[in-house]
């Protein structure tokens, strides 16, 4: 019996210390700014601009016409037909290669074209002309101008290759053996589900992590500036109970500024973000067990890192000092996030025991409906077991003396 009291004497004196943290952290604009204005407001409106931004520049990239240079020849009139049926190609005779060369490193002509001598002959007699494109890879419209050379000289390609099989009286179908045509069987949700997979892993990560910094500086480092630490210390609550109520408030801004971050990139699509949804008209859908899943790995995450910030935090002497601690374990928690970009759904069930990227990945599945129970199964428990160990490690050193009174 009394060591049931005891126990919820403890779960009482935690979640009293629980509450006067989050009260005094729901008190601090910067708190209530990244948990919640942010996520659910100026996020949308960056990614609502970014994609209108982006659009009108893909329009606009489509339309420009850009000016190619063709070294002066009689040769490449063969060309010329299929040059003038692209709008936006301007060709434009020079002299020599290398005035088509300094034209494009002066970036008044975007590629060059060199047709060889006996180019006329060697079409007649159906043979292959080599020709000769010149650019700059460094430069974006340069690219851009070499692939559309390339795409009018396919359909000169097949064009002319409809005429010499035409002449022999043959038909287009003996190079065509096969011929495939493609049927998606995803809905366009599923779709939609892919490109917020791309990116929605990599956001979560990062607003779980580092949500909750401002609170962990404030509840360390915040606490010994100030001076408050020593009379929390003092409390009827121990240094265990202390450190528990002060990670679950961190943990708890953490969740909240994931869940929201969530909430507020859906939305953003859920309200038409068709520009980056590659013509969706936001038919993008999560499923409540989606969040459902996502939300449970966002929990040992957030412990995970609440514990680490608080760790640091109570090892610096001043916030000031903590911002300057904490750059190494933003690398750490960075890096395995980036991956998730290269890495697909699917991957090896042994990516699942690494922490911070397995989170990702499995968000990633969620999103593209792959769902691997093993891999979410593994995933978990092992965010779980290093969620616990730098729970252990943050009550550990909180209980030593030169650690919490370091001056």
């Amino acid at each position: 019996m009394s060591n049931q009291t005891s126990k919820r004497a403890n779960a009482s004196r935690i979640f009293v210390v629980y509450r006067k943290e989050m009260r005094e952290t729901l008190r601090d604009k910067r708190v209530l700014f990244g948990v919640f204005i942010s996520p659910l407001l100026i996020t949308p409106l960056l990614f609502l601009v970014m994609g209108y931004f982006f659009s009108q520049k893909s329009a606009q990239d489509k339309a420009e016409t850009l000016t190619v240079a063709v070294v002066k020849s009689p040769e490449a009139d063969i060309f010329n037909a299929a040059f003038h049926g692209d709008p936006t190609i301007r060709i434009e005779e020079v002299a020599n290669i290398e005035a088509a060369k300094a034209g494009i490193q002066k970036r008044v002509f975007r590629a060059a074209l060199i047709v060889p001598d006996g180019a006329k002959g060697q079409l007649e007699r159906g043979e292959t002309i080599k020709l000769e494109a010149f650019y700059d890879p460094s430069n974006e419209k340069s690219g851009t101008a070499v692939k559309r050379i390339q795409d009018v000289l396919k359909q000169f390609n097949q064009k002319t290759l409809t005429e010499r099989l035409t002449k022999r009286g043959l038909s287009e179908t003996l190079l065509r053996p096969t011929e495939v045509e493609t049927h998606s069987v995803a809905s366009e949700k599923s779709v939609g589900g892919l490109i917020l997979g791309t990116f929605l892993p990599y956001i979560i990560v990062l607003t779980g992590a580092f949500g909750g910094m401002t609170s962990a500086f404030d509840l360390g480092a915040g606490e010994k500036e100030r001076g408050t630490m020593e009379t929390l210390l003092v409390s009827p609550a121990s240094r265990t109970e202390i450190i528990l109520g002060k990670v679950l408030t961190i943990e708890t801004v953490s969740v909240l500024s994931a869940l929201f971050s969530i909430i507020g990139i859906v939305g953003s699509f859920g309200f038409g973000l068709r520009y980056l949804g590659g013509g969706l008209n936001g038919k993008i859908a999560i499923s409540y067990g989606s969040v459902a899943i996502m939300a449970l790995m966002v929990i040992p995450l957030t412990l995970l890192t609440s514990s680490l910030l608080l760790v640091v935090s109570a090892f610096a002497r001043n916030q000031k000092e903590a911002q300057a601690y904490v750059l190494p374990f933003m690398i750490v928690v960075i890096l395995p996030a980036m991956m998730s970009f290269a890495l697909g759904a699917e991957s090896p069930l042994g990516l699942s025991l690494v922490p911070i990227l397995n989170c990702a990945l499995v968000i990633k599945q969620v999103m593209t409906n792959v769902t691997d129970p093993v891999f979410l199964a593994l995933a978990l428990g092992s965010s779980t077991v290093y969620a616990a160990t730098a729970l252990v490690i943050c009550v550990a050193l909180f209980n030593r003396e030169d650690i919490i009174f370091r001056s």
